[in-house]
């Protein structure tokens, strides 16, 4: 990291630190996933305030340059993952293809009466069952998101009995062929819950990004719904247009 002294009146200190820091980044002095210096080592290096270095911290979370985890510090953001909506891909599928580490680690998973809200987005009864599980999927060792997937139980026997830590795109196809052929999928901004932000090792109120994947088989049915909490800099989303 360069030792540098901001002395410029002209410019704010912790613009000229975020270049600085951004500097290094993208020339690949600082790889992905490297831990920066804590707040008061890059005070002394740039011979400036704390505040300075927060605000210039920030600037650069911003820009989506890097990350932080709670209570772990700031680190180098990997390059983002093309992520196509319309796309049928596995996470599994479209993180190794972009030569990434896929991990899932299953939070819960039970099967429950159906809400009011299930009954509606998964076209069920009331007094009809779901499977309700909640996974958290890290890529390259980073948890980025956190999701609720929501399952039609009636199509799926002894579901929970399987390995939920596994692509359910595939379980599904494999062993209950049922095949993934479209999906309704609404995506907007949101700010993560306590037990979001928890998950994700970042502050209850952070940016991210809500998915929300709405799954039918071959014949047109509904399967499952699968809300996704991404946070805001891991996703370059990428669109299909046609006339």
């Amino acid at each position: 990291m360069s030792n540098l002294a901001i002395t410029s009146p002209r410019i704010p200190k912790y613009l000229a630190i975020r270049d600085v820091i951004a500097h290094e980044i993208e020339s690949g002095q600082l790889s992905s996933n490297t831990k920066l210096a804590s707040e008061r080592l890059l005070s002394e290096q740039f011979s400036t305030t704390r505040v300075a270095v927060r605000e210039a911290l920030l600037a650069l979370e911003m820009d989506g340059l890097i990350y932080r985890l709670d209570r772990r510090g700031w680190f180098v953001r990997a390059p983002r993952i093309i992520y196509r909506p319309q796309s049928t891909q596995s996470f599994n599928q479209y993180v190794q293809e972009q030569g990434s580490i896929p991990e899932t680690e299953l939070i819960s998973a039970e099967l429950l009466p159906a809400t009011p809200w299930d009954v509606k987005h998964l076209s069920l009864r009331n007094g009809d069952l779901i499977y309700s599980i909640w996974r958290r999927r890290r890529i390259n060792g980073r948890p980025v998101v956190v999701e609720h997937i929501r399952v039609n139980a009636a199509f799926f026997p002894e579901f929970l009995e399987q390995n939920l830590e596994s692509s359910i795109t595939v379980l599904m196809a494999e062993k209950y062929q049922r095949q993934l052929t479209r999906a309704h999928i609404n995506l907007y901004p949101t700010a993560f819950s306590e037990q979001q932000a928890k998950a994700l090792h970042v502050n209850m109120g952070s940016m991210g990004l809500y998915i929300c994947r709405t799954n039918r088989d071959q014949n047109g049915t509904i399967t499952d719904v699968d809300q996704e909490y991404w946070l805001h800099d891991v996703l370059d989303l990428h669109f299909e247009a046609s006339e």
